[in-house]
C-alpha cells in the first residue's frame, strides 16, 4: 500500500498591536458589557487589538520560519503612540473603539503586509487597513444594534497608547491567544 501524502496540520493565526493595560482591560469591559447587554460576546474571544494582518492559515514549520523575520523587521521601527477616541461603527454589526489616522501605522502595516505576501503569497485577502479595537462584533444582532450603538456612540473614550510590541496570535479551543510577542526597536 502506497503511503498516504499526510500534509501537517494548519492553524489560524493573525498579526495584531494588542492594547497594553489599563486600556485592555477597559476595552475587555467594554465587550463584556455588550455581551450582557446587548448580546454580543464573540469579541471576547481576542485581547483587545488593531488588527495588522487578518486570519491566515499556517503550519507551525511556517511560522517557525517567518517569526524570526518578524522579529528581524520589527526591530527596525521605533515605538510610537497612537490615540483611541471613541467608538464607531462598520455597518449595523460592529461597533469598535476608534484609532485616530496615524500616518506611520499606515505605512507600517503595508510594510509589514508586503513582508507576510513574501512568505503567504496564497493569501487571497485585499490590504484594506482600518485601525480600529472591536467591542461588539458581527454577533451583534440587528434588533440589538440602534441600542448598542445609542449606549457606545453617547460615550466619551479617550485613551493614548504606546504601541511598543507586535503580537502573533494563534487559534486554539475557540479563542484567540497570544503566540508570541515581538518588541519594536528599543531606545
Amino acid at each position: 500500500m502506497p503511503p498516504r501524502n499526510h500534509k501537517p496540520p494548519k492553524r489560524l493565526h493573525f498579526i495584531a498591536l494588542v492594547a497594553p493595560e489599563p486600556v485592555q482591560s477597559e476595552l475587555t469591559e467594554f465587550k463584556h458589557l455588550a455581551r450582557e447587554r446587548f448580546g454580543s460576546g464573540h469579541a471576547l474571544n481576542a485581547p483587545a487589538h488593531i488588527t495588522l494582518i487578518p486570519p491566515f492559515f499556517a503550519t507551525a514549520k511556517q511560522m517557525e520560519d517567518f517569526i524570526p523575520q518578524l522579529a528581524e523587521f520589527i526591530a527596525g521601527y521605533p515605538p510610537w503612540e497612537l490615540e483611541i477616541k471613541n467608538f464607531n461603527r462598520f455597518g449595523k454589526r460592529v461597533i469598535y473603539a476608534a484609532v485616530a489616522l496615524h500616518p506611520a501605522l499606515n505605512d507600517f502595516q503595508a510594510e509589514l503586509f508586503s513582508l507576510f505576501m513574501t512568505h503567504f503569497p496564497a493569501y487571497r485577502k485585499p490590504n484594506r487597513f482600518h485601525p480600529h479595537l472591536t467591542v461588539a462584533h458581527r454577533d451583534l444582532m440587528p434588533e440589538q444594534f440602534p441600542a448598542a450603538w445609542h449606549y457606545f456612540s453617547g460615550l466619551s473614550y479617550e485613551r493614548k497608547i504606546i504601541v511598543d510590541k507586535l503580537s502573533v496570535l494563534v487559534h486554539r479551543e475557540r479563542k484567540w491567544h497570544i503566540r508570541t510577542q515581538l518588541p519594536f526597536k528599543a531606545d
